[in-house]
């Protein structure tokens, strides 16, 4: 018997030795691949490595070649010219193909050969995956359309896998315009219809914005490409209020909201007549929302004659709007006003005099002659002095006339208040009115 000695080297069972130390030959092995086929994908742009690991190589000898049996390699060395093949070896078994920066037309078969009787060959499929694009040429550039047309959106992709298409519509920030949206333009905030064609029927002003197609195969990134949809539309005025008071010698501001698009004339006017900018008159604009402005009236020390009817104007080449708005003044309820009637001067003819004579008889004044009686003749007491009515002035007017007959009702009661009074005080005093 013959011992013999049998060593691991490899603790995969990768390689055997038999050595007889008899002197006998040793043992050969025939080469051997890992595996015999394995798929490889890669990403279009980036290095794809074909691995390649042969065991028992001895003095054979590696090739790669394509799927055409062009040769690429031979053992370490390139063959062909193209600079981004080599060979690289981590191990000594190792005879991987790099291919950098990997291009689409790179995919195919790629053989990784040993020259034995027959070759033995390790197939390698290699496919290269291309991120999702966005053909620029072949999509659709920003839009402009009148209401009610059909507005068609393109976005024409390619890559490998074909990408899939998803149109979205960028909200706006305010929340009228999101409930418009909904009940005007439904399903445009985000069409679950993927596509390379999107078409708008019946398109309307709240359907205008910008839109967003995004095209992604899975292989990232995902690319994306906007398109600005524009509706023109004639213009629409709305007032905030259709009449405003405002008191006098005070300032006041008249407002008309515009909606158009697009936004080309925009005028108050006032009997027919364009207000500009002057002392006495302001004419502002402030944008709004998208295809909204505000167009604002500064009226500076109002008089009667500013109050009246205003009216705001719009136009564009699609149509035109008006609204009018009516300026009155506003009176105070606290502060009552008062009108003074035209003050006259009095006449003579509009003065009454009232005269009285009065007889007092006095009792008998006794002196030491009982007999003796003296009466006081009544035309030998002072008379009163004349009493006179204020002038009443005369008018033609109803306020005027109720305000003369008010007046000379006061006067006759104030006169017969003084003769009451006079009247009385006589005859207490025993004198007769005669």
């Amino acid at each position: 018997m013959f011992p013999w000695l049998l060593l691991n080297l490899d603790i995969t069972g990768s390689l055997l030795l038999i050595i007889n130390f008899l002197g006998l030959d040793a043992v050969t092995f025939e080469p051997s691949f890992d595996v015999p086929m394995v798929n490889v994908t890669v990403k279009q742009g980036t290095t794809a490595i074909l691995p390649c690991s042969v065991k028992f190589l001895g003095q054979h000898q590696v090739v790669w070649t394509d799927q055409w049996s062009t040769l690429l390699t031979f053992e370490d060395r390139r063959i062909i010219d193209d600079e981004r093949l080599s060979v690289e070896r981590p191990y000594t078994t190792d005879w991987n193909l790099h291919i950098r920066t990997v291009r689409h037309n790179d995919q195919g078969i790629y053989n990784c050969q040993v020259n034995t009787s027959p070759v033995k060959i390790k197939t390698v499929n290699l496919k290269v995956q291309v991120p999702a694009e966005i053909i620029n040429k072949l999509s659709s550039d920003d839009v402009t359309a009148r209401e009610g047309d059909t507005v068609t959106l393109v976005c024409n992709v390619t890559g490998i896998p074909m990408p899939t298409v998803t149109w979205h519509r960028h909200k706006s920030l305010e929340k009228d315009d999101v409930e418009k949206e909904s009940e005007f333009c439904p399903g445009t905030n985000r069409i679950g219809v993927s596509g390379e064609v999107l078409i708008i029927h019946n398109v309307s002003r709240y359907c205008g914005g910008t839109y967003e197609c995004v095209a992604f195969n899975g292989v990232p990134p995902a690319v994306n490409r906007h398109i600005n949809v524009a509706v023109e539309f004639p213009p629409e005025i709305r007032l905030p209020n259709k009449r405003i008071g405002q008191a006098l010698r005070k300032e006041t501001i008249l407002e008309c909201i515009v909606t158009a698009f697009p936004q080309e004339i925009t005028i108050w006017t006032r009997e027919g007549v364009q207000i500009t900018n002057s002392f006495k008159y302001r004419v502002e604009i402030y944008a709004e929302e998208d295809h909204t402005i505000i167009l604002s009236l500064r009226i500076r020390d109002l008089d009667y004659r500013d109050f009246g009817d205003y009216t705001c104007k719009a136009s564009n080449r699609l149509g035109q709007d008006e609204e009018r708005m009516n300026l009155y003044e506003y009176l105070d309820p606290k502060k009552p006003t008062t009108t003074l009637a035209p003050s006259t001067t009095p006449s003579m003819s509009d003065v009454t005099t009232v005269s009285w004579k009065f007889t007092r008889t006095y009792p008998p004044e006794v002196d030491s002659n009982p007999g003796n009686t003296v009466i006081i003749q009544p035309d030998s007491l002072p008379r009163p002095t004349q009493i006179q009515t204020d002038q009443i002035p005369t008018g033609t007017s109803g306020h005027t006339l109720a305000s003369k007959n008010a007046g000379s009702c006061c006067q006759f009661f104030i006169s017969f208040l003084v003769i009451t009074n006079i009247l009385t005080f006589l005859y207490h005093m025993g004198v007769v009115v005669s």
